[in-house]
């Protein structure tokens, strides 16, 4: 599948499922498109949905240098940066790119009120606007870079618009290095996740660590969340009973795809070929 027509089915997914997933996603009203995480410290659904937004904020705040410029890569609705425009100060400007016309329409209506501070734009991440070279000092993707199936011009733009100075942050779903071996034993699942999750790439982390050095990027640090996942909710025991006998139906509606493909991701954590991690990068010379 060339670029061009999976950022388009991308786009659409997300046109199509975004008011369900903020619907019957238990997120605290947060708006946050991904998933909870229920680390250390965390007693509600709130804080469990912004866990991983907390991490970008710690980031932000621990950096030596100061952040101006923040740009979200793969934004949704903004939950993310409307949760660090309350964080940080009021001089950082806040960015966001999203496939999806319709979460950028609502993400720009919730920040009507910033004052031009935070902005939602219609992009694709392959593709970032000229202007924007070298004018960021972090960037992030929270559960976006699945979705790229040309994963080094994904790196090359984040490096062309990033200061020499710039972090790049990534918090996905990362396969383990079998999946991509012929004896692997869940195929079907593997698909399921390609095709109904969007997964655009199945990169490992060795092999996300060579393409970023190629890149201009080293990795500084990366934690497993895979722990803090909630999984095994009476939910997904419904959603794969559902898969199990009831494949047909998902042509029905695209929000059953969704559940199928989010069927997958629980599948892959409950057996093992897929993690939930943070990756730190940091510019370096090529």
């Amino acid at each position: 599948m060339n670029e061009g027509t999976h950022s388009k089915e991308v786009s659409q997914y997300y046109d199509q499922n975004t008011r369900l997933f903020n619907m019957f996603g238990k997120t605290g009203g947060t708006g946050n498109i991904h998933a909870s995480l229920w680390g250390p410290g965390v007693l509600t659904s709130t804080e469990a949905s912004n866990f991983t937004n907390r991490l970008i904020l710690n980031h932000i705040q621990t950096r030596k240098n100061r952040v101006a410029n923040v740009l979200d890569l793969g934004c949704g609705t903004g939950a993310s940066l409307s949760y660090l425009c309350n964080q940080l100060a009021v001089d950082t400007r806040l960015q966001g790119v999203t496939l999806s016309t319709r979460q950028a329409n609502r993400a720009n209506r919730l920040f009507l009120s910033s004052s031009g501070r935070v902005e939602v734009h219609v992009a694709d991440f392959h593709h970032l606007p000229d202007p924007w070279t070298g004018q960021f000092d972090v960037a992030f993707a929270i559960e976006s870079f699945v979705h790229s199936n040309q994963p080094e011009s994904f790196f090359l733009e984040a490096k062309r618009i990033l200061k020499p100075t710039g972090d790049l942050i990534l918090i996905d779903t990362f396969p383990e290095p079998e999946i991509n071996e012929p004896e692997f034993g869940f195929t079907n699942e593997v698909t399921d996740y390609q095709q109904f999750w969007k997964a655009g790439n199945v990169l490992d982390l060795n092999q996300i660590e060579s393409l970023a050095n190629r890149c201009g990027f080293e990795i500084r640090s990366e934690i497993d969340l895979t722990d803090y996942v909630e999984k095994d909710r009476l939910r997904d025991r419904w959603i794969a009973r559902y898969v199990r006998t009831c494949k047909r139906m998902t042509a029905l509606h695209p929000y059953l795809r969704a559940l199928r493909g989010g069927n997958a991701v629980q599948a892959g954590f409950r057996h093992g070929w897929l993690t939930y991690r943070q990756i730190n990068l940091a510019s370096c010379s090529i």
